[in-house]
């Protein structure tokens, strides 16, 4: 059984600090900015030998009329629906808010078990002064202190206490209807998790890509330039393999990053790039591909990261009416770190292209860990060398890939540093051109030929 647990309440009331302290990761953005958190994050969570999933929510801002805050309280009611346990996070320092009373009435309305968690408590004497929450109406009021760590290992214990309480009464429903029990399925083989990354300039429709890929809007749209702050993990199934995306904050060039919050953002953004598979680079239609674009490039093209770059928002028409073969080289050109990289088409507003991009990542991903034989390699690279030699100073006697994520290929020469940089790009484009390696980049490392004595 799956145990969600939902942590809501109003912003800045320290939910994000809850989650971070429980999860024991530094998962989601603590900032004293209201609304940071916009979309809902998951963690799995164990406590006492017992495993349960936790969400954290956006803020419940039910005084703003405004299109981001519209776009999180929807956010905040699918976590309550999809949840078995409201965890109802209050100020105690604040003390009582009118606004906490009309949160509390949508949660009663909701339904689900719920823990008013009264936070701030932040010294053993302060325990007390979260009971005027009682005015709520629900059975239990928990003072802890989320900064500190006071009264969370009480809180868990109760969550897993409900839990329980919870797969007891299903049990029991399910004997009263006669079901059968049944027992989880092996899985054989072993399972391959594809990280993807997806990347890009602020307001390039990232997460509208992510609501179509997955199926359901597990992400907050706005029109707003920088509406996903966090770094979301999203796990799914799709044709038999597990996928990990991550969604990521706009990168915006640093020396736009005005505010400590969009640099926290733009960090996770290229922390995500670096623990990724595959990178889908997102890139606008409307637009022609910009300088950031270039630096995002190099970015993914220095953490050897497999790419694909996303032609978005095709409904609007390409740049000057472009035909799309005109833009993809234009894109790959001006995207130069990742040239070879393919490009794809898509509209989240039609769906266009979309059914395009996971087999796509299924292919980088397996360019990704392609390693071809030393025997196959070599009689490879001798006919390109046979074509076109190097200088002489830099004869080429024995090549071999050494490793894959991304393809690592090491050639032993006379000299390294007679390598000419015009005849490392040949050799690169003539390999590609004869095994692929479509979105990957590759690894290659020149060493000097140690001739064996005698010889």
């Amino acid at each position: 059984m799956d145990y969600v647990v939902a942590v809501v309440g109003r912003p800045n009331v320290g939910k994000s600090e809850l989650f971070n302290r429980i999860t024991g990761a530094r998962a989601s953005i603590v900032h004293k900015q209201r609304g940071v958190t916009r979309d809902r994050l998951y963690a799995p969570c164990s406590w006492q030998g017992e495993e349960f999933t936790l969400l954290d929510t956006g803020g419940f801002d039910l005084s703003s009329s405004s299109e981001l805050a519209k776009a999180i309280r929807i956010q905040i009611e699918q976590a309550i629906e999809e949840s078995d346990l409201l965890i109802f996070v209050v100020d105690a320092k604040a003390g009582l808010m009118p606004e906490d009373q009309e949160i509390a009435d949508i949660l009663r309305r909701a339904g689900k078990p719920v823990l008013v968690v009264s936070n701030k408590c932040d010294a053993p004497r302060q325990k007390h002064r979260g009971t005027e929450f009682y005015s709520l109406g629900f059975p239990e009021v928990l003072p802890v202190s989320a900064a500190h760590g006071l009264g969370v290992g009480d809180l868990l214990d109760r969550i897993i206490r409900a839990k329980r309480e919870a797969m007891s009464e299903a049990d029991e429903a399910g004997a009263e209807a006669g079901e059968p029990e049944t027992g989880e399925a092996e899985i054989s083989g072993e399972t391959k998790t594809i990280r993807v990354a997806i990347v890009g300039r602020p307001n390039v429709g990232k997460s509208s890509l992510v609501n179509r890929l997955i199926g359901q809007p597990r992400m907050t749209v706005s029109s707003t330039p920088g509406t996903t702050v966090d770094a979301v993990d999203i796990t799914f199934t799709y044709d038999d393999m597990e996928f990990v995306i991550v969604d990521t904050a706009g990168m915006r060039r640093p020396t736009r990053i005005d505010e400590k919050l969009e640099s926290l953002a733009v960090g996770r953004a290229l922390r995500a790039v670096k623990r990724c598979d595959v990178a889908i680079f997102v890139l606008d239609a409307t637009e022609l591909p910009s300088a950031q674009d270039r630096r995002i490039a190099g970015y993914i093209n220095r953490n050897l990261k497999g790419s694909i770059l996303v032609v978005n928002k095709v409904d609007l028409g390409l740049f000057e009416s472009m035909p799309r073969e005109v833009f993809a080289n234009m894109a790959k050109n001006r995207c130069k770190p990742v040239w070879y990289s393919n490009v794809l088409f898509t509209s989240c507003t039609t769906g266009e292209g979309i059914d395009l991009i996971l087999p796509e990542v299924i292919r980088t991903y397996q360019e990704y860990n392609r390693r071809i034989g030393t025997s196959l390699l070599k009689q490879v690279v001798d006919r390109i060398v046979d074509f076109s030699p190097p200088p002489r100073d830099a004869r080429l006697f024995y090549c071999t890939q050494t490793g894959t994520q991304p393809p690592e290929i090491v050639f032993f020469v006379k000299d390294p540093a007679k390598m000419p940089d015009s005849y490392i790009r040949y050799l690169e484009s003539e390999i590609r051109r004869r095994f692929g390696f479509a979105g990957v980049p590759i690894v290659m490392e020149f060493r000097p030929h140690r001739r064996r004595r005698g010889t």
